[in-house]
């Protein structure tokens, strides 16, 4: 009597229906796909294997064209990164100018770290990077991005943050073998294409 009472109430657990749940990823990466204008700012913590610390920063997106400042703590500068049609320039806190044809390289040379703004340009969104394979995806139960592998980084999103009725992540991280990131978005603010 005791198992048929068992069996009985794990059954009476409701299952997201995964159908639904694919469905409803579907949706939500169409609409943020939508999003290619964007102003954010927050918080990132970074860390590797020499060094670690914390910036502010503000990114400025407008399609293929991006600008994002890098603020280190306690009057230690700030970090200009801005895309032109030739590649990618930085300038630092002391009005040096550094170009490259990637970012990898850029920040590589500059901080010591690897970022790839093709791919975080995604990821920050909560979505993957489009015609590159990813695993272990997690969904919430609004077929949002939990957690997923790709190109090398594992990827999670703790919080989201509704803007204009689209759910952003508020906060994610994302781990590679070199490095992690931590990011906390403050502000997001969003045009949506159309």
């Amino acid at each position: 009597l005791l198992a048929v009472f068992m069996i009985a109430s794990c059954s009476a657990i409701p299952k997201i229906d995964e159908d639904l749940k694919s469905q409803l990823w579907f949706e939500h990466q169409t609409a943020i796909n939508g999003i290619n204008v964007w102003n954010l700012n927050g918080r990132l913590g970074i860390k590797n294997q020499k060094n670690s610390g914390t910036l502010s920063f503000l990114w400025e997106q407008s399609y293929a064209d991006y600008e994002l400042r890098f603020i280190a703590p306690l009057g230690q500068g700030t970090y200009i990164l801005k895309s032109t049609p030739e590649g990618v320039v930085m300038h630092d806190p002391k009005n040096k100018t550094t170009t490259a044809k990637s970012t990898d390289n850029l920040f590589y040379q500059a901080l010591g770290w690897k970022l790839n703004i093709s791919r975080l340009k995604y990821w920050i969104r909560g979505i993957p990077e489009p015609d590159m394979s990813y695993t272990e995806l997690l969904l919430d139960e609004k077929g949002r991005l939990t957690n997923m592998r790709q190109s090398g980084f594992n990827v999670s999103v703790s919080r989201y943050i509704d803007q204009n009725g689209i759910s952003l992540p508020k906060r994610l991280s994302i781990k590679s073998d070199d490095v992690q990131l931590k990011l906390v978005i403050k502000k997001w603010k969003t045009h949506l294409d159309g």
